[in-house]
């Protein structure tokens, strides 16, 4: 059976998320989707705090509707995304926490790669399952950033790995693309963990679909609607921290634009 879900998000288990896992399962309900794979951040957690995350997306999964746990970890200038992770290590990674993050976490995938300049040491490189090639808070709602795909090329010269898409939620304007579509037998969160380290999904919105093993081949009308859409992001952060030193803020009709 068909399922849509989506990848990277944030409830107020992270210290920036602004909707609780109980809202965010309405949210999402109300839009088609039947999983949900979290990645709070790990900054502020603890293993307490992260146990209560844990039990909280296990209590609000039933038959129609699945929470998939999991922590987005700092790790140099990367933040690594440990999808299907239920045992918290540390706050912040270095080169051997990194390791045992690995050994806890069923896949792991770098997240938004334009964040950490498109570096990969050699650490995090044999650590990874995939690469966020498409997320909607740097690189916008329409396409995928093609210079992730020609990091995720070069990756793949020494080891598989699978390319996903993140909406990287925080609140409820952020909602929309890229979706994550897969088939399973059964909803739960065993069944989604599995397809998704199988790369057995496709993952992005009406104008664009991928595979989870594809590269890019963008056209040219969407490499364009992509750059531009980094322009309009890029301007907006540059404007809002401009207005937010003088304690000022964008309204929010430009906000959600």
């Amino acid at each position: 059976m068909k399922h849509i879900g989506a990848l990277h998000l944030h409830s107020t288990h992270s210290y920036d998320g602004k909707l609780s896992l109980l809202e965010l399962k309405q949210l999402f309900q109300k839009n088609g989707l039947s999983f949900a794979c979290m990645t709070e951040h790990s900054d502020t957690l603890t293993a307490e705090t992260a146990a209560v995350f844990v039990a909280e997306c296990r209590a609000l999964s039933d038959e129609s509707f699945v929470f998939v746990p999991g922590f987005e970890v700092p790790y140099q200038q990367a933040h690594i995304l440990h999808v299907g992770a239920t045992q918290f290590v540390t706050a912040f990674a270095d080169a051997t926490t990194l390791r045992a993050w690995r050994q806890v976490t069923p896949l792991v995938v770098l997240a938004h790669p334009v964040r950490n300049n498109f570096v990969v040491d050699e650490t995090l490189a044999d650590c990874l399952d995939g690469v966020e090639v498409w997320n909607q808070h740097y690189d916008g709602k329409r396409a995928p950033r093609p210079r992730s795909f020609t990091l995720l090329s070069a990756l793949r010269k020494k080891k598989p790995l699978i390319a996903t898409g993140g909406i990287d939620l925080h609140r409820a304007e952020h909602f929309g693309s890229p979706l994550v579509q897969l088939e399973l037998a059964e909803l739960s969160e065993t069944a989604v963990i599995s397809a998704l380290k199988a790369g057995q999904f496709t993952f992005g919105n009406n104008e664009y679909t991928s595979g989870a093993k594809a590269e890019a081949a963008l056209p040219l009308s969407l490499r364009l609607k992509s750059a531009l859409s980094i322009v309009v992001i890029m301007i907006g952060k540059n404007v809002n921290a401009a207005l937010a030193a003088g304690g000022l803020s964008l309204p929010k009709p430009l906000k959600r634009f």
